[in-house]
């Protein structure tokens, strides 16, 4: 697999980015990585690592898309910075994939106008893995930011899309397909939600109704379809309560006496195993379903685990062919709703 990573434009860029590029590399001897950016930066840091030369390439591009950028134009005006440079290479190329923690707005727009949708998707959408409690096997939300405003059939293709996902690369024969709603009744939502779940009634994925915020760590549902309004809030909620029970369990800790830190002790290797489930750097980054090729967006924190996770991501969903099953699976939805 033959992965570019815009090494450009994320917090701790460029240094993470290319030693989660290096750590891919060690691990999985079948990636071939390019790293996308300035190629005098990216060689002085490189100069000073021990790598495979013959699986690591560099894609010189000068300028950089920062956060302050607006999207649409920063897209149309730095030709030549290292995600735009990235995504074109990606659009022309024997390439498989193609991963960034910069912009994520600009992401979306390059992915959808470079690197294209596929026929017959009218969004790209952001869809992140979101941990399960259950069985670990995790839930996909699409969307999970990128499409704040939305429309029914929008909706539809997510949950097509996400289907096909969980099929595809998590082997899941049938997902359990749910609508984020402020209720688990089907009269429950609003105009957008009600017409939404009469539509998904009518495909052939496993659809099995709304499901409510609270539910969306259970794993009940392998799928979880929402605007990326409300699956942005939703997510965003549950991973500040996540800090925030953390943060209380070490100020409880801190408080207890000698009793609490000889229990945290016996705990620490349940914690600390807790806490890597829950972080993003063991997922790697959430996929633009939808795109053409595959684009993975990585957190704009990422470290270098996160990077290589992200860049392993890429790699497994282009071998199992993802863009082409998601092809197929809107196509036989159309088909079946002639």
């Amino acid at each position: 697999m033959k992965i570019i990573l815009d090494c450009f434009g994320g917090d701790n860029c460029p240094d993470s980015a290319i030693d989660g590029a290096l750590l891919a590399l060690e691990e999985d001897k079948s990636l071939e990585v390019t790293l996308c950016g300035d190629e005098k930066i990216i060689g002085d840091y490189l100069a000073k690592k021990t790598f495979d030369k013959s699986r690591l390439n560099i894609l010189h591009a000068p300028d950089v898309i920062t956060n302050d950028d607006v999207p649409t134009l920063a897209i149309r005006r730095k030709k030549d910075a290292s995600m735009v440079v990235g995504l074109k290479t990606l659009a022309e190329g024997d390439y498989d994939g193609f991963v960034s923690s910069g912009n994520t707005g600009a992401l979306l727009v390059g992915a959808s106008v470079i690197v294209k949708r596929i026929d017959g998707v009218q969004r790209c959408s952001l869809s992140p893995i979101l941990p399960t409690v259950i069985d670990g096997k995790g839930t996909i939300l699409v969307d999970g930011g990128a499409n704040v405003d939305c429309t029914p059939t929008m909706l539809k293709e997510f949950a097509i899309m996400g289907s096909a996902f969980m099929q595809s690369v998590h082997g899941i024969e049938n997902p359990k397909v749910g609508l984020l709603n402020n209720g688990a009744e089907e009269e429950k939502g609003n105009e957008l939600t009600k017409t939404a779940h009469a539509l998904l009634k009518e495909t052939s994925i496993n659809f099995v109704g709304n499901i409510e915020a609270r539910d969306m760590f259970t794993g009940d549902v392998d799928v979880i379809v929402a605007d990326g309004f409300a699956g942005n809030v939703g997510m965003k909620a549950a991973e500040g309560m996540g800090k925030a029970i953390f943060a209380l369990l070490k100020k409880y800790i801190m408080e207890g006496g000698i009793r609490a830190k000889i229990g945290y002790l016996l705990l620490k290797p349940s914690l600390k195993k807790l806490k890597g489930i829950m972080s993003s750097d063991s997922v790697g980054g959430g996929v633009f379903l939808g795109a053409k090729k595959i684009v993975v967006k990585a957190h704009g924190a990422s470290n270098a685990v996160a990077f290589k996770n992200a860049i392993f991501r890429a790699s497994e969903m282009a071998q199992v062919g993802l863009t082409e099953k998601i092809q197929k699976a809107l196509a036989n939805n159309v088909q079946e709703n002639v």
